[in-house]
Formats: structure tokens, C-alpha cells, sequence
């Protein structure tokens, strides 16, 4: 059975760490999103408009949705450590992740700019305001009704507790989805100390 990513906006209040690979390197889930280009050459993909280093980009398709394990370089870019396959990308009904920086807030318009994504908060307001502050570590979940579009937030936040983030009140010390808590970032069955699927 698929379960789909329910995480919504979580601040994240320190790093969600999860080892992703082994080796004692800690990783973190930073994007689920859809495949968009493979650069073979560089060894790079854009992945949910995230550039991403990986010695795996032949086990790559372009149209198809992944979740990146890894370490944000200096350059901003993605030094993937582990990477999952989960199928087949449909805009708008596939779940995408993503966790970064606000890079620009427009509370006038309920949206922020998160890793060059841009990102409609408003069904996130239901219990008031939301207006993360320019710099703020944010993970969001939602789904992308248009490639490279605008991201429509899933849901909306329960609470934030303790290094991490907690959503409809499940606590851990990372990003928690569906029910499964770990030491890390956790969605789509993707949780602990490696990469698990459900």
C-alpha cells in the first residue's frame, strides 16, 4: 500500500539527522521530488529544481520521482549519500519534499521562496498567520500541480517540538510523516538509520 508524504511546513529547529548509507556519515532527507534532468557527464541531476551530486545518476530516469539522502554543500547544491526510487512522477498527485532555507517571504500573499522553490503556504493557515522569516530552516510537503510550478502545501501543521519537527503530533528528533517517527528525517516509509521501504 503507498502511503503519501503528510508532512505540511515544519520549522525546523535544529538538523534532522539521519544516517543514510552507512559509513558514519550523517545524511539527511532533503528532497522527494521528480528527476527533471541527468547531466551523465558532471554526475549531477536537478531533482525538484535541486541540483544533486550523485555517483548513482545512471540509475536515474528523467520523469521519475526520488527521495535524495545527503549533505547540502557550500554551494548550496546536494552531495547525495543514498537515493530511493518511488516511481513514477504525476504532477499535482505525486508528494514532494523538500527541506531548506527561506531564500524570500511574501506573507502578503501567504508564499516563500524555500531552496529556489516557491512555495504557497495558505492551506497551512487555518489556525492563523504562518510567516516564516527569511533564513528559517523549513521543511515543507505538499504537491506540485505544474513541473518547476508553484507547491501547494498538504495539510497543516500540528506542532513543533524538541531538535526537529513533529507534525500532527507524532515527536522525534527530525521531520516525521504517517506515523513513523525516527531519529531523522522520516517520509514515505523512509525512516531510521538507513532507507527502508514500507
Amino acid at each position: 500500500m503507498k502511503t503519501s508524504v503528510r508532512l505540511a511546513v515544519a520549522i525546523l529547529l535544529g538538523t534532522a539527522a539521519a544516517s543514510a548509507g552507512g559509513g558514519g556519515r550523517s545524511a539527511e532527507l532533503l528532497v522527494i521530488g521528480p528527476v527533471e534532468s541527468i547531466n551523465a557527464a558532471d554526475r549531477t541531476a536537478t531533482i525538484l529544481e535541486q541540483r544533486v551530486h550523485t555517483a548513482m545518476v545512471d540509475a536515474l530516469a528523467v520523469g521519475n520521482t526520488v527521495a535524495v539522502f545527503g549533505t547540502v554543500r557550500a554551494d548550496g547544491t546536494i552531495e547525495a549519500s543514498a537515493i530511493q526510487s518511488r516511481g513514477v512522477y504525476v504532477p499535482g498527485a505525486t508528494s514532494i519534499f523538500v527541506s531548506g532555507t527561506v531564500q524570500r517571504a511574501e506573507p502578503a500573499l501567504g508564499r516563500v521562496v524555500v531552496n529556489g522553490v516557491t512555495v504557497d503556504l495558505t492551506s497551512a493557515m487555518s489556525n492563523g498567520m504562518l510567516s516564516p522569516a527569511v533564513g528559517s530552516k523549513l521543511a515543507i510537503s505538499g504537491t506540485q500541480p505544474a513541473n518547476r510550478g508553484l507547491v501547494l502545501v498538504s495539510g497543516a501543521p500540528q506542532g513543533i517540538a524538541g531538535t526537529g519537527a513533529v507534525v500532527n503530533g507524532i515527536a522525534g528528533t527530525g521531520a516525521v510523516v504517517n506515523g513513523i517517527a525516527g531519529t531523522g528525517a522520516v517520509a514515505n516509509g523512509i525512516a531510521g538509520t538507513g532507507v527502508q521501504k514500507n
